[in-house]
């Protein structure tokens, strides 16, 4: 894994979602367009909930949804996600916060009959109010990633099962 690529065993939260694709010849770029745009619009109403409340307390903010046109490279953004990472195979999504730092890794491998399609979230929280800030979101953060991940999946192929939680 080359250097400028997230540690495991330095953040201390991680889970992972899997689907499966029928299409093979994905790559990374194509995770970023699909996930660009496979967040439902509800999702977009509760993060403009979260902005205002944790604005009060100096935490960065910004959009759910990616408005414009998309920078794929590091350093862009999807919405409020930065591009950290662009691999081949490989999407690494991220920001540092006073609270916490997150990754979300958006991977794709060669299967038998398409790809599989992997999403993980990496968080390091710096203190309580990172862990409590952390607990608040979990029960969304499941919900939207495994239902991001599904709708990825359809975008890219013809169909995508649920993803699994390990």
């Amino acid at each position: 894994m080359p250097d400028s690529l997230p540690q495991a065993a330095h953040y201390p939260f991680r889970d992972m979602h899997q689907a499966h694709c029928r299409r093979a010849d994905l790559g990374a770029t194509q995770l970023l367009t699909a996930f660009s745009t496979a967040a439902p619009g509800w999702a977009g109403t509760l993060m403009a909930w979260r902005n205002r409340l944790v604005a009060r307390f100096g935490l960065k903010t910004g959009p759910m949804q990616q408005s414009g046109t998309l920078s794929l490279q590091p350093g862009g953004h999807i919405g409020m996600f930065r591009i950290m990472h662009l691999g081949p195979q490989l999407a690494v999504l991220g920001e540092d916060d006073r609270h916490l730092d997150f990754r979300i890794l958006l991977s794709v491998s060669p299967e038998v009959g398409g790809s599989r399609l992997q999403v993980e979230t990496w968080v390091r929280p710096h203190h309580w109010g990172g862990w409590l800030y952390l607990a608040l979101v979990l029960p969304v953060h499941w919900l939207l990633s495994k239902l991001m991940l599904r709708r990825m999946a359809q975008r890219l192929g013809e169909s995508g099962s649920s993803g699994q939680l390990r």
